[in-house]
């Protein structure tokens, strides 16, 4: 009885065991037929591409739209030298998830308006080098969150209002190399987030006040290799962000400042290639923070004193390649230059006299002694501390040869600087023949005095400084009453939430308040001691004799007054 059971109970795990796996194989020959299925799904790819995870690279192909076998999850879509010639509408709808799309090389000629419908995630669009002559309005609607598009290498005649309608999230726009001649009004007005504008290798001849209205984060401005013959950076009075602005080879004879204003975010400036024959101070001084200045490849004979003087933030400066000529006006710009300690073109050749043709300026004008009777130390000022009223320079370097005294500072007024009761030690100076070199500046600053007098300083830069330390007033103020008002809420939380706490810190304080004050009287007590019991109170410091002597009895007792004595 007992082997029947065995054996039933035998037979019964067998035959568990064996419908366990077989339904272990048939799970595992399921999922193994389903794994490609689920591949092919997530990484289909046509034969004339190459895939990488979820980017396509289908390039050099013979595709004329966008393969339509592609996965719906491909995040980055190469099309580049492919027969596209147009866009189709929803040409690219089945990837909804495209990031960046490069559409370069292609040959396209025309796109629809909705050829980017259902891209709202794209980012990246670049469809330079192609036949593109214009687009519709509204194009780029439907990518609201891209952030760089390319247009360079097309043939765009003009920019229309409704070109970059939507674009809010746009960072980069390349319009470089194109045929453009006219900005319309207002093209670039939803571009509120524009960093980066290049409208180089163009036919732009003029620019209007509104062409780049909306540009506030504009920082980098390319307008080079255009045809503009005139500028006034009154033109960019909007551009709050911009730091680079690039106006090489252009036909510009003339930059001029147009209204008063000052453009403190300009910090790099280029020039060159261009035809200027002179500069104009003005333009210099209301560009307080300007770092790198390219003048090469112009017109330029001389520099005026005025124009370097307000050349004191320039760090780099580029001046090759110009006609210089190697006389008396070009004296000013030589004293810059020994002063300078910035990077500069030491290599600026002499065009003029005959006799220094094709020598270097430093080098001739040093053999020349034509201004070694100026100062070498000249002072460096901060453009914003020049008036805008100040004479027009004089190229020639007599009134400093024959009075170099008033040259380092601006004219005192006789009766600012010295009282009638004292005469003078000399002379006063005759006026000067011709009107000062010099624009009127402050004194160069000392360590024994480090403010300039009141009567040699113009009025401008006491009100800009004013108006500062007002400002840091009103904040120390502020972040004062902040400090307080933060310390008062904690403790009004620490003592409202936790109550006992606050009550142990008081009665901590009062504790050592009270023994402080025991300190204090136990202090006074042994000061009020009379002298016969402060000698009982001397501090006493044994020794290694001392102790040896006490222990022995090596030392002389005495009783005096009802008190032991000893003598060590």
């Amino acid at each position: 009885m007992q082997r029947t059971v065995v054996w039933c109970g035998v037979r019964i795990g067998v035959r568990i065991g064996v419908v366990w796996c077989v339904s272990r194989l048939s799970c595992v020959l399921l999922h193994a037929s389903l794994l490609p299925l689920v591949v092919l799904c997530e990484r289909s790819c046509p034969a004339a591409c190459r895939c990488e995870g979820k980017m396509a690279y289908c390039e050099g192909g013979a595709f004329e739209t966008a393969p339509a076998n592609l996965s719906a999850g491909c995040q980055g879509l190469s099309l580049r030298y492919n027969p596209l010639r147009t866009l189709p509408p929803l040409g690219f709808s089945h990837l909804p998830q495209l990031v960046w799309l490069y559409l370069d090389h292609s040959s396209v000629a025309s796109a629809d308006p909705l050829a980017f419908q259902g891209l709202r995630r794209l980012k990246e669009l670049i469809l330079s080098s192609n036949s593109l002559s214009s687009l519709p309005n509204g194009t780029f609607v439907p990518v609201p969150n891209l952030r760089t598009l390319d247009l360079s290498y097309n043939h765009l005649v003009a920019l229309l209002p409704g070109y970059f309608t939507g674009l809010r999230k746009l960072t980069s726009l390349l319009l470089r190399s194109n045929t453009l001649a006219t900005i319309s009004l207002r093209s670039f007005l939803d571009c509120r987030s524009l960093e980066m504008l290049d409208l180089g290798y163009n036919r732009l001849r003029s620019l209007s006040r509104t062409t780049f209205i909306g540009l506030l984060k504009l920082n980098e401005l390319h307008l080079e290799h255009n045809q503009l013959s005139r500028i006034t950076l009154f033109l960019f009075p909007r551009l709050l962000s911009l730091q680079s602005l690039y106006l090489q080879w252009n036909r510009l004879r003339s930059v001029e400042q147009g209204q008063a204003f000052v453009w403190y975010t300009l910090q790099r400036l280029d020039l060159s290639g261009n035809h200027l024959q002179s500069l104009d101070p003005e333009v210099f001084r209301c560009l307080p923070n300007l770092q790198v200045l390219n003048l090469e490849s112009n017109k330029l004979c001389n520099v005026s004193q005025e124009v370097t003087s307000s050349w004191s933030s320039v760090t780099t400066v580029s001046l090759g390649g110009n006609s210089w000529d190697c006389s008396s006006g070009l004296c000013p710009l030589v004293w810059w230059m020994r002063n300078y300690r910035g990077a500069k073109d030491s290599g600026i050749i002499c065009s003029s006299p005959r006799g220094l043709q094709g020598e270097r300026v430093m080098e001739a004008m040093r053999n020349s002694s034509l201004c070694e009777e100026a100062p070498t130390d000249l002072p460096t000022s901060s453009p914003h501390l020049f008036t805008s009223s100040s004479s027009s320079s004089s190229s020639s370097p007599s009134p400093l040869s024959t009075s170099p005294a008033p040259v380092l500072r601006p004219q005192p007024s006789p009766p600012l600087t010295r009282t009638p009761s004292t005469p003078p030690p000399q002379s006063p100076l005759p006026p000067p023949p011709s009107p000062p070199i010099w624009p009127i500046q402050s004194p160069p600053l000392r360590p024994s005095n480090p403010f300039p007098p009141s009567s040699s300083s113009p009025a401008f830069p006491e009100a800009d400084f004013e108006h500062m330390s007002f400002h840091k007033i009103v904040a120390g103020g502020v972040a004062l009453f902040l400090s307080l008002a933060l310390i008062l809420l904690v403790t009004y939380v620490s003592w409202r939430r936790y109550p006992g706490s606050m009550r142990q810190l008081q009665q901590r304080s009062l504790r050592r308040k009270h023994k402080r004050r025991h300190k204090r009287a136990l202090m006074r007590q042994e000061g009020n001691l009379p002298s016969q019991l402060r000698e009982y109170y001397l501090t006493y410091q044994s020794s290694t004799d001392t102790l040896h002597a006490l222990v022995n009895g090596g030392c002389t007792c005495a009783t005096i007054s009802g008190s032991r004595e000893c003598e060590v």
